[in-house]
């Protein structure tokens, strides 16, 4: 008969240190299917194993009784044959305490223990940040521990909460730092984030979508054909769609620093608005409805769409108020733009009478300054040719009272009286010059 017990010894890696020893060889109860396979008492034991990964199988274990915010973790790697299932305690270790589990002293056991917590909120410690300010370095080698961690997160619930736990170091930068770039390293590689410039949105480069069109193509995940793994079940699927669309909100959240306001209304636009338009009939909208699993998220999105929905109801009456002052002054303003017009009209009539008018004023002074124009160069010939004969008279008068005077027995009383002739004729035509 054989016992149903074996012995066998685990490695236990240091937390601190990152060194490796066996333990102490341990007694485990074997289970019934492995007493059943070695006896051969089941025809097809082989069939009926238990498959599981070769190598190493790496836990974490939470240590009982650590106050909230200040969980501690070892690794526990235990090297166990294939095919065997997890071995249950021994009845002599029942009732024994368990190893006090070492505190999180660094960047590569909070983010195990994050992994341990499955999604679950990380609490980061006062006591904890400070210790991860002195040891905020991530080695290759830890880098490959934890891409193993990585690799079992296949619905992505785990980075999210890394980079929430980032936050809460906000007076840590460089710890804060290194969490987003283990989030960032693990989001670039996986296959998830590799399609349709999603990368680019990752990085804030200019080539990059807008942030809805990225969460929708996220929301719209399907995974490619792989040979080696099974296609996930539909309620896996959208588990991870809903994961990762989470994850990239929060990515944009904190490295393009959305307000609340700019993150609902992000989350509306391209999440919360196509779900609802897939429900097809109130029963369907008062199952979600009544499904609800975080009233708080709904909460504040809610208040944040009320209190916008009340600034545009109360900008809405301000604006109806300004424009019914507007419109009060645009009938006033029509009004006066009709006197205006009418006054307009009136002196518009006048001044085309006053241009008749004083066309035709204009054209009798011009026909009246012709005739006047005329008469006086009338006048002014008749004068010119009264001169004319006036001067030839007095001239030849005074020509003949020269050749009297001229001669050998001069006659000067002819030259008299041709001179007395001509100063009377010439002052009667400077009297007619003077009435004229």
């Amino acid at each position: 008969m054989r016992k149903n017990t074996k012995t066998k010894q685990v490695v236990i890696i240091d937390a601190k240190t990152g060194q490796s020893r066996l333990s102490e060889p341990m007694t485990f109860r074997r289970n019934r299917d492995e007493l059943d396979v070695e006896i051969g008492h089941q025809p097809d034991a082989e069939k009926t194993k238990t498959p599981s990964a070769p190598g190493h199988e790496t836990a974490l274990a939470e240590s009982p009784g650590a106050p909230e915010g200040e969980t501690t973790s070892h690794l526990v790697s235990e090297q166990a044959p294939t095919g065997a299932e997890p071995a249950s305690p021994s009845p002599d270790t029942e009732g024994v305490p368990a190893k006090k589990k070492v505190d999180i002293e660094n960047l590569e056991q909070l983010i195990a223990e994050a992994y341990a917590r499955k999604g679950k909120p990380l609490g980061v410690s006062t006591k904890i940040q400070r210790l991860l300010s002195q040891n905020h370095s991530l080695d290759e080698e830890a880098m490959n521990r934890l891409m193993l961690l990585v690799t079992d997160d296949l619905q992505l619930a785990v980075p999210r909460q890394i980079l929430i736990a980032s936050c809460e170091v906000s007076g840590l930068p460089p710890v804060r730092a290194a969490l987003r770039d283990f989030v960032q390293e693990l989001m670039g590689q996986s296959s998830l984030f590799a399609k349709d410039g999603l990368r680019a949105a990752i990085n804030n480069l200019p080539e990059a979508p807008s942030m809805a069109e990225a969460l929708r193509i996220v929301a719209a995940y399907e995974p490619a054909k792989v040979d080696d793994t099974g296609p996930l079940k539909p309620k896996e699927l959208q588990t991870l769609r809903r994961n990762a669309t989470n994850l990239l909100v929060t990515w944009f959240a904190l490295h393009r620093s959305l307000n609340p306001e700019e993150l609902s209304r992000l989350l509306f636009e391209s999440v919360w608005e196509p779900a609802a338009k897939e429900l097809v009939d109130d029963t369907a909208r008062l199952r979600v409805l009544t499904e609800i699993e975080h009233p708080a998220g709904v909460g504040l999105a809610c208040q944040r769409f009320h209190r916008q929905a009340a600034e545009a109801r109360l900008g809405q009456e301000q604006a109806r108020s300004e424009a019914s002052a507007l419109c009060q002054e645009l009938e006033a303003l029509k009004s006066q733009l009709q006197q205006a017009q009418a006054e307009r009209s009136t002196l518009k009539a006048e001044l085309e009478a006053l241009q008749v008018d004083s066309a035709r004023a204009l054209s009798d002074l011009k026909a009246q300054r012709e005739a006047d124009r005329m008469h006086l160069q009338h006048d002014i010939e008749q004068l010119r040719g009264r001169m004319v004969r006036r001067l030839d008279d007095s001239v030849e008068m005074l020509e003949v009272g020269l050749k009297a005077l001229q001669n050998k027995t001069p006659r000067t009383e002819v030259m008299l009286e041709r001179a007395e002739h001509v100063v009377e004729a010439l002052r009667a035509e400077l009297g007619n010059l003077r009435e004229e």
